[in-house]
């Protein structure tokens, strides 16, 4: 297969590894890495090092990639010594299965001073870091230039006053779209005085939940319910992404993954990070995909080798580099994020800044009986769709999350 990338600078940066004693002899026999992804990073692997050799001497890489993120998930979630791959790729949320053991440890060594600490800490479970992290994995808030200009708005304020006042004559049928579900509106919610836990010092306080603060509940009554305690239409978040992309809803928050269907479909279109509520910015989740070493390669009798794939490929800035051109999602490694070019991954890389790290431990919580995201769904559709009074049935939920994230903090 003919090599896509500059293998020689990616085999040098085997010095990532900190020990020749971990190269293996030239005269032993080849082995095979298996390294599993999903249907959007699997095509893009193969074609950068599915079949390598020289990456790790001594060792050709197999690419397996599956249908969907919900079908590697579900692999994943059945795989055995037999059946399962060295390395995994995929959300950080992977990481939580360090604690049944299917993840093994891995010291990084100096490949960790090109990573933030957010991006270090996206890889660990209780103090050990299991993986590398690919790119970052967040939104930002795309604008249709057509219906409401070129320049990003400012405030949220401003996104309301214009649905309000071109509802009518633009044909408009939502305000904002939330084009991944109750994922994407973190920022809305922050933005408007509310969100999951308190994120307003240093220190996150996973202990206090603001989903029914005071300020949320007057501004979702001011900005987003009619004087009958009823639905405007601003906020959508249900299966709203392809009137944002006919032209019907002007504004939608959204990451990478969607934005070449918008270019496809001919929608001129800007990025900017979520604003705040009268300016200034929103802070939305930031995650991280990532590489992991599973305790499969040990088993495998590969387990050095997989490290090395960790180290030369995914974590090097060349490699890095190489998986950003295939895929415009921005890179997790500083010195790769350096050598972007792109505008839109400029823009999600922009938006990322004023981000605040997803916990997944504490959002797929059900202490409380059901986790983050079917907790908000349930309650956009009580308030939203079935016009049920505001505080209510924010106090209920935010019971609910008080449970959830009290039992998830006391385990991190």
């Amino acid at each position: 297969m003919k090599k896509k990338l500059g293998l020689v600078g990616i085999v040098a940066s085997a010095a990532l590894v900190g020990s020749s004693m971990l190269v293996p002899s030239a005269n032993a026999a080849q082995r095979t890495l298996i390294v599993w992804a999903d249907d959007q990073r699997g095509p893009q692997l193969t074609t950068l090092i599915g079949g390598n050799t020289s990456i790790v001497p001594g060792y050709k890489i197999q690419v397996k990639f599956f249908s969907s993120l919900s079908a590697l998930q579900d692999a994943w979630s059945k795989a055995s010594a037999a059946s399962g791959p060295d390395v995994l790729t995929g959300p950080a949320s992977f990481v939580l299965d360090a604690k049944s053991g299917k993840l093994a440890s891995i010291q990084p060594g100096s490949a960790n001073q090109a990573f933030s600490k957010g991006a270090i800490s996206a890889m660990s479970y209780a103090g050990k870091q299991y993986g590398v992290a690919l790119d970052i994995d967040t939104t930002a808030l795309v604008y249709n230039k057509t219906l409401f200009g070129s320049s990003a708005p400012t405030s949220l304020v401003q996104m309301v006053n214009f649905y309000n006042t071109n509802k009518a004559s633009k044909g408009l049928v939502g305000g904002v779209c939330a084009a991944d579900g109750t994922w994407g509106t973190q920022a809305l919610l922050n933005g408007f005085g509310g969100g999951a836990w308190d994120i307003s010092k240093s220190k996150p306080n996973y202990n206090k939940v603001v989903l029914n603060s005071p300020a949320f509940i007057s501004n979702v009554k001011k900005y987003l319910l009619d004087s009958s305690g009823k639905s405007t239409g601003f906020f959508q978040w249900d299966s709203c992404n392809a009137a944002f992309t006919a032209g019907k809803i002007p504004f939608a928050i959204t990451g990478a993954w969607n934005y070449g269907g918008y270019t496809k479909a001919g929608l001129s279109f800007g990025l900017s990070a979520i604003p705040g509520l009268n300016g200034g910015t929103a802070t939305q989740w930031v995650n991280y995909s990532g590489a992991f070493l599973t305790s499969y390669a040990a088993t495998h009798g590969v387990s050095i080798g997989a490290r090395q794939l960790l180290l030369n490929f995914f974590a090097s800035t060349d490699g890095q580099v190489a998986m950003y051109k295939a895929s415009t999602r921005p890179p997790a490694n500083a010195q790769a994020i350096a050598q972007v070019t792109d505008p839109l991954t400029l823009g999600v890389a922009t938006a990322a800044q004023s981000g605040t790290p997803q916990v997944d431990g504490l959002l797929n919580d059900k202490a409380g009986g059901t986790n983050w995201y079917d907790t908000l769904s349930a309650l956009y559709t009580a308030i939203f769709t079935q016009g049920k009074d505001a505080a209510s049935s924010l106090n209920a939920a935010a019971a609910i999350e008080q449970k959830d994230f009290d039992d998830a903090a006391a385990s991190l």
